[in-house]
């Protein structure tokens, strides 16, 4: 075959819905180790890491990294049991008291206001604490900075929380409908196409520090 003949080259079908198959089993396998990790971890304690451990594994994989999943996985989670807590703990603990409001004020007579505003706290903690997670996982940050940073990467790149909130949205959606979804393949979509957004923004942040570096961001 030759260098042309090669650079022309695409994927056949067949190959497209390898590929598929592969990154739906992969999430799938993604999806029942945050699980299972949130378990290991007494829930309380395992969530954090465990969600943390995805975005990194999620980032291995976008770019192009050879690892194995459950290893790399139980050492990440491992590694960030205290600092995954941390960082992630205002973020959770300020959705559970929204959810928590929402529940008791939705359907109110005369809360329409009140529920509305709640709903878009809620949009922007999730889209701020996704940030931070995968902000983590791919840069070397002190834990105050990384929450600083992520607030003000949000406010410089507004498309980033309007498509995270999208994305939430959409696979929420799908899984209220389908909710076997949940302990099958959900949380892993979830992590690792809000990973992949945020990766491919953090991106384009490098490549105008890079031609302007007075506009640092990250």
């Amino acid at each position: 075959m030759t260098t042309a003949q090669t650079s022309s080259y695409t994927p056949g079908r067949t190959e497209r819905w390898y590929g598929w198959a592969d990154t739906i089993g992969y999430v799938a396998v993604l999806n029942a180790l945050v699980l299972a990790f949130t378990v290991v971890g007494g829930v309380v304690l395992g969530f954090a890491p465990a969600v943390a451990a995805a975005a990194a594994c999620s980032r291995g994989r976008i770019r192009g990294d050879a690892q194995p999943l459950l290893r790399t996985f139980a050492s990440t989670w491992r590694g960030q049991l205290r600092r995954a807590n941390l960082l992630q703990a205002p973020g959770w603990l300020l959705l559970t008291i929204l959810g928590l409001n929402l529940t008791a004020f939705w359907g109110e007579p005369g809360r329409t206001a009140l529920v509305v505003a709640l709903v878009a706290a809620a949009a922007l903690t999730v889209t701020h604490q996704l940030l931070v997670i995968t902000m983590d996982a791919h840069y070397d940050l002190r834990a105050r900075d990384c929450l600083r940073l992520a607030f003000a990467f949000a406010l410089r790149f507004p498309g980033v929380p309007l498509l995270l909130a999208a994305t939430t949205t959409l696979v929420a959606a799908v899984t209220a409908w389908l909710p076997g979804l949940l302990p099958t393949v959900s949380i892993g979509v979830w992590l690792y196409l809000c990973t992949a957004l945020c990766l491919s923004f953090f991106a384009a942040n490098d490549r105008q520090v890079e031609a302007d570096p007075s506009s640092t961001t990250v």
